[in-house]
């Protein structure tokens, strides 16, 4: 399990020699089973706004986190992915009278049956139950499990899942992607990504360019920017908006984020009946398919699927019934 926090202090500091010394320490602290491709591939399974625990004292609220089970199982039986990422809103935290560590460990039970190691990213419910469900809480029990690679941040920075995760080669220690993560609040915690988020960001990818070269790379987060639906309203984007994208604050996320050439996607949640991809600067900015039955929504669960390869990455949306939707190709330039 995933115990360590991760801390570039100030960026003029790092060396090329002490940017690899910081490469190969991450690599002993984050895991003792480093994230790997298989047969080229590194494939990743998104389960975004679960609600788990949503109205748990009525018949309607246990029979929908049965249902969310289905369609987690579902979609790891189709796909048999390499990493599942909890992409926020898990829990319906401000539903749950009871510990909700309880519930966080219902929300996993699919992922340990099928032996899928996995990270969770906050979103603003998640940390609302009044008993056990802070954020530190609710990651220092998800880290108990040795499939777990979530990681708490830098301290000093706003909210708690602000890491990344290398993905190294199949036979080599050379690291082939990487996997960024950053909390954008809500509940406890005003809703926001700050300056600080994002300068911190910006060191780690730097350094990051030095240690592993110019890797692909994906980021999350949970609440979207509101320049994701303008860009949606170009009309060259596959699958749905249908819930307005109210705005964040988080001055210079969006332009942050096409000013990055290693970052080929960004996948969020929050809004349970988007589930569009657009493509932007040889980027694909794109929302997770609303995998819970808690929570409002009116279109059918399924997961964002995203495959990481040498030369490209794909993806597509895996439906509870196993079909396939809005396949996208990109590739790496």
């Amino acid at each position: 399990a995933v115990v360590s926090t991760q801390s570039t202090g100030n960026s003029d500091m790092f060396s090329n020699s002490l940017s690899a010394c910081y490469s190969l320490l991450l690599f002993w602290c984050v895991s003792a089973e480093p994230l790997r491709f298989k047969d080229g591939k590194f494939k990743i399974a998104q389960f975004t706004d679960l609600h788990y625990g949503e109205d748990e004292f009525t018949p309607w609220g246990p029979i929908q986190d049965k249902n969310s089970d289905h369609v987690m199982h579902s979609v790891l039986n189709s796909e048999k992915p390499d990493f599942v990422l909890f992409t926020g809103d898990t829990l319906t935290g401000n539903n749950i009278d009871s510990n909700a560590t309880a519930y966080w460990k219902y929300v996993l039970s699919p992922c340990l049956q099928h032996n899928t190691p996995w990270a969770h990213v906050f979103g603003n419910h998640d940390d609302l139950s009044q008993k056990n469900g802070d954020r530190e809480t609710l990651l220092r029990y998800d880290q108990t499990f040795n499939l777990s690679y979530s990681i708490a941040g830098p301290g000093d920075l706003f909210g708690v899942t602000n890491y990344f995760l290398p993905i190294y080669g199949e036979h080599s220690d050379e690291a082939e992607a990487v996997i960024y993560a950053l909390d954008s609040g809500g509940g406890k915690i005003e809703e926001q990504i700050t300056p600080g988020q994002l300068k911190w960001f910006l060191e780690v990818y730097h350094v990051n360019l030095q240690v592993y070269g110019p890797v692909p790379s994906i980021l999350t987060f949970h609440i979207p920017p509101q320049e994701f639906e303008e860009l949606f309203n170009t009309g060259e984007c596959t699958g749905y908006l249908n819930n307005t994208i109210m705005p964040l604050p988080s001055r210079g996320l969006y332009k942050t984020i096409l000013s990055l050439p290693n970052i080929h996607l960004v996948t969020t949640g929050h809004y349970h009946e988007n589930d569009y991809c657009c493509p932007v600067k040889n980027k694909l900015l794109c929302q997770g398919r609303h995998s819970g039955y808690g929570g409002y929504s009116t279109i059918a669960r399924g997961s964002r699927i995203i495959q990481l390869e040498k030369d490209r990455l794909q993806t597509w949306i895996r439906m509870e019934n196993r079909d396939v939707l809005d396949h996208l190709v990109l590739k790496y330039q």
